[in-house]
């Protein structure tokens, strides 16, 4: 997979500043999306099976390019995170993690909220809020959903 990853980085002179344009870029049309049409059944197969699993890809082949073994270690304190994140690569690996967990999220509340039969309008500031700060927005959903639906279950 390396080999595959540095002939990708050569042909097409991907490098980590460019990777992290496409991949925001990317992520913000596919939350204008999910923002435009809540509760397209084919916009979230498009969103889960495109482009969450694009990111997926993408994260392990740079994962596996870039990621040292003993870096495991920097895991385990906060100083090791920060030594860890000292770098572009790292930067980029948890960038791609963020998009593609938060749009997860988002894709979540999309179709919870349209089971729940809660409007558009209700759930596009969750989007919002789940788009920049992720699990802030999530539990923004998750008060407003209790409260509309009266109970508390996932």
């Amino acid at each position: 997979m390396k080999l595959a990853v540095k002939r990708i980085n050569k042909t097409y002179n991907m490098n980590a500043d460019r990777i992290f344009i496409l991949a925001s870029s990317i992520a913000f049309i596919s939350w204008s999306l999910l923002f435009i049409y809540p509760y397209s059944t084919r916009i979230r197969q498009i969103l889960y099976g495109g482009v969450v699993t694009c990111f997926s890809l993408l994260y392990t082949g740079l994962f596996i390019s870039y990621f040292d073994p003993e870096s495991f270690q920097s895991f385990s304190t906060l100083s090791g995170l920060i030594s860890l994140f000292s770098n572009k690569e790292a930067v980029l690996l948890g960038w791609i993690h963020y998009l593609a967990f938060d749009l997860l999220a988002g894709l979540y509340i999309s179709k919870d909220a349209e089971k729940n039969k809660l409007g558009p309008w209700i759930i596009r500031p969750m989007f919002f809020f789940t788009f920049m700060t992720g699990p802030l927005g999530f539990l923004l959903y998750t008060i407003i959903r209790t409260v509309k639906v009266r109970k508390y279950n996932f």
